[in-house]
């Protein structure tokens, strides 16, 4: 959809600025690319501690398993020395801060991306974008044709779609979400806006 200079009825042509509807499949693609640049690093970020803390409870537990056999080792080590040299000998804390060093270093790399991310979105809303908006071409302006600010744009990405969405999605079981993605599929003669378009007053499109 395209606004154009429309003749008035004396004959003289108005001009409308001029802007295309971005298309519902630009539109999900740019909301898959900013899942994937805010998203996944929380989930990875949660699945390290997760993975590193089990890591570090199994060698808790296998320590104090070799403690309770300390005795025996003793033993053994009396009638047989060369059969447990190096056994035991790097003390627990050692294998401790290693674990907690690597754990850190994973966590760190998601967290660069995550801080990246979040500063490319904020010098992004300015211009009516996301990251992902910014990466497929497309931008959020307000249905009277003017620009959408930084403040408007972040009340639509931040207030209405992540706030407000996720709290309707939590009684809903996540219909109020899926309802407002999908709403744009009904909307195509009019804006093509999803649910939280339509309360702002904004439509998506495509940068020119």
């Amino acid at each position: 959809m395209q606004q154009q200079s429309i003749p008035s009825p004396n004959g003289e042509q108005t001009q409308e600025p001029e802007w295309e509807l971005a298309t519902y499949a630009r539109r999900m693609g740019a909301w898959a690319l900013d899942f994937v640049g805010f998203a996944l690093p929380l989930i990875l970020l949660i699945a390290i501690a997760l993975i590193l803390g089990f890591v570090l409870l199994f060698a808790v537990a296998d320590e104090r398993t070799s403690d309770s056999d300390s005795s025996g080792r003793k033993i053994m080590k009396e009638l047989a020395p060369d059969a447990v040299t190096g056994l035991g000998e790097r003390p627990f804390w050692d294998d401790v801060a290693g674990a907690l060093t690597i754990m850190l270093f994973l966590i760190f790399l998601p967290l660069i991306v995550l801080f990246g991310y979040i500063t490319w979105w904020l010098f992004a809303l300015r211009h009516g974008q996301t990251p992902g908006k910014q990466i497929v071409g497309i931008r959020v302006i307000k249905d009277n044709g003017e620009p959408s600010g930084w403040g408007y744009t972040f009340l639509r990405e931040f207030v209405l779609k992540f706030l407000l969405l996720n709290l309707l999605s939590e009684p809903t079981f996540g219909i109020a979400r899926l309802v407002d993605y999908l709403w744009p599929l009904w909307d195509r003669a009019e804006k093509m806006q999803t649910l939280h378009d339509k309360m702002l007053g904004t439509i998506v499109v495509r940068n020119r």
